[in-house]
C-alpha cells in the first residue's frame, strides 16, 4: 500500500468518527428532549391537581380521566426514553469501534513515517561521513 493511500484511509476513518459523533449527539439531544417532556408532564399534572383541588367537588370529575391519559403518556415517554438510551449505547459502541479503527491506521502511519525518517537520517549520515572522510583524505594528501 502506498503512503498516500494510508493518508486517504485515515481521512476516511476520521470522517466516519465524525459521523458517529454527530449521530450520538443527535441521540443525546433526543434523550434530553424526552427528559424535558417528562419533567414538563410532571409539572403539568401537579399544577392540574393543585388547580382541581380549589374547585368544588362536583367539578372535579374530569381529573381522573385526565390523570389516566397522563399516565399513559408517561408510560409512552418512558418506553421512548428506554429505546433512545438503547440507541445511545449502540451508538457509543459504534463510535468506540470507529475510533479504534482510526487509531490503528494512525499508529501504522506514524510507524511508517518514523521508519522513513530513520532511513533518511541514516542515508544523510552516511553521506556526511563520506564527505568528512573525503575532506580528511584531501587534507592528509596536501600536508
Amino acid at each position: 500500500m502506498q503512503k498516500k493511500d494510508l493518508h486517504t484511509l485515515i481521512r476516511l476513518r476520521k470522517w466516519d468518527v465524525d459521523e458517529k459523533q454527530r449521530a450520538l449527539g443527535q441521540l443525546l439531544r433526543q434523550e434530553e428532549s424526552v427528559l424535558e417532556r417528562q419533567a414538563e408532564l410532571e409539572a403539568e399534572v401537579a399544577g392540574e391537581i393543585s388547580f382541581t383541588a380549589t374547585l368544588p367537588a362536583d367539578q372535579r370529575s374530569t381529573l381522573a380521566a385526565y390523570l389516566k391519559r397522563c399516565e399513559e403518556f408517561r408510560d409512552r415517554l418512558s418506553d421512548l426514553l428506554g429505546e433512545v438510551r438503547r440507541q445511545i449505547a449502540a451508538a457509543q459502541n459504534e463510535l468506540a469501534e470507529a475510533y479504534r479503527r482510526l487509531k490503528t491506521f494512525e499508529v501504522t502511519q506514524d510507524a511508517r513515517d518514523a521508519a522513513v525518517a530513520a532511513e533518511e537520517n541514516r542515508l544523510e549520515q552516511i553521506e556526511l561521513n563520506e564527505l568528512g572522510l573525503e575532506l580528511h583524505r584531501r587534507k592528509v594528501q596536501t600536508a
